[in-house]
């Protein structure tokens, strides 16, 4: 018995320490606010959301470790099968979908939209991490068109946040595999651009003397829904529509500068108390108001904190590593993680127009937070397994 679990203890010490220090800590802030923000609903089963999320992060952590106990490379070798399994769930959303909260994302109980964060991540470390991968052009359009169907079929739903998820994490990993540098930095200079211009074209529609005609005209031009100008037309001009598209960032600014230095106190927050903050997404969307004026500046530091601690240690793992696939896999899952927190908190304090994504181990999500769990399993898998050569397995 000993003989066997010699091997098995051997390796789990190579894991980082830092990243499930990290993830632990932010699961039970998670669970902590969560509980809070559902304290006032009266359903006794939205009440319990916070011990779901317990249950989940806790039993996920285990499963990472088990996970990390695989090498990394036998699974990113079958990353086509995950990427072709998450492309075939996005297929049958539209048609057996259940629809919530106006978007028909969920099937069979998951958002397979999460689930094909980690597939894409997983086929693009393969394309561009195998031995004797193109690095020009060709291998930048392959990874472009790898990505662009799924988020196709993502933006169908409609879930315009995961689809912009998708782009940094795309560009990052082209510069971290050096794939066409010049073509690179010319897309990034060229989307740039085409954001300004359809951020410049509803600013122009709202402040021109147009007709309503030409103004719906203008609108329409820019190739959005309308809930999505509406999104971007609440982020230009705050005050626009105080108590229809823009009430929930109001009311998010208000919870966060209520907060003041150290809070208001555990269950103390009054926008989510009083009603002020919705309760269908105190828990979730907008986790962070609630724990900012709680918990106040303190508060959300030691979360910035814990965030840095857990992106730091990722590319760490990833820099250790002796393959590019798997750096590749570190630095894609970094950036996705950087890109959720960052979107997330920045729409709760009025600096990015709402998107509807998830704090990462704070709000309540059950496919997003599995999903999350088993990313880092494989990035812990980077680190014990990473630290050897690809001709020594």
């Amino acid at each position: 018995m000993t003989l066997f679990h010699a091997p098995i203890l051997k390796r789990l010490r190579l894991v980082n320490p830092i990243i499930p220090v990290c993830i632990l800590s932010l699961t039970v802030i998670g669970g902590i606010f969560i509980y809070s923000a559902c304290s006032i609903r009266e359903d006794p089963e939205l009440q319990l959301l916070y011990m779901r999320h317990l249950e989940i992060g806790l039993g996920g952590l285990l499963l990472s470790f088990a996970l990390a106990l695989v090498n990394y490379r036998k699974i990113i070798r079958w990353s086509w099968a995950v990427y072709l399994v998450c492309l075939g769930l996005l297929i049958l959303v539209p048609i057996i979908g259940e629809t919530r909260m106006g978007g028909q994302r969920w099937l069979f109980g998951i958002q397979p939209s999460e689930v094909s964060k980690l597939g894409i991540i997983l086929m693009l470390a393969w394309l561009f991490g195998r031995r004797g991968a193109d690095r020009g052009a060709k291998a930048f359009f392959q990874g472009a068109a790898l990505v662009a169907v799924p988020a196709a079929l993502i933006l169908n739903q409609p879930d315009l946040g995961t689809t912009l998820v998708l782009v940094p994490t795309f560009f990052a990993m082209l510069l971290a595999a050096n794939i066409a540098p010049k073509l690179v930095w010319s897309f990034l200079l060229i989307g740039i651009l085409l954001a300004g211009s359809l951020l410049g074209t509803i600013y122009v529609a709202e402040k021109g003397n147009y007709t309503p005609e030409k103004k719906e005209q203008i609108l329409k031009a820019t190739g959005l829904r309308p809930h999505q100008v509406r999104r971007l037309q609440v982020f230009l001009f705050p005050d626009k529509d105080l108590h229809g598209g823009g009430y929930n960032r109001r009311q998010s600014e208000i919870a966060v500068g209520s907060g003041g230095r150290w809070g208001k106190g555990y269950l103390k927050g009054e926008q989510y108390m009083l009603g002020y903050l919705p309760p269908s997404v105190s828990s979730n969307d907008f986790i962070f108001s609630v724990l900012a004026e709680e918990a106040g500046f303190a508060g959300s530091v030691t979360v910035l904190t814990l965030f840095l601690g857990l992106l730091w240690a990722s590319l760490r793992v990833a820099c250790k590593c002796q393959d590019d696939m798997g750096r590749l896999f570190g630095v894609g899952l970094a950036t996705l993680v950087f890109c959720h927190a960052f979107i997330n908190i920045a729409m709760t304090i009025g600096m990015m127009p709402i998107t509807g994504l998830p704090l990462p181990f704070i709000s309540y999500g059950r496919t997003f937070m599995v999903t999350l769990l088993l990313a880092f399993g494989l990035l812990q898998s980077v680190s014990i397994y990473g630290r050897e050569p690809d001709t020594r397995f």
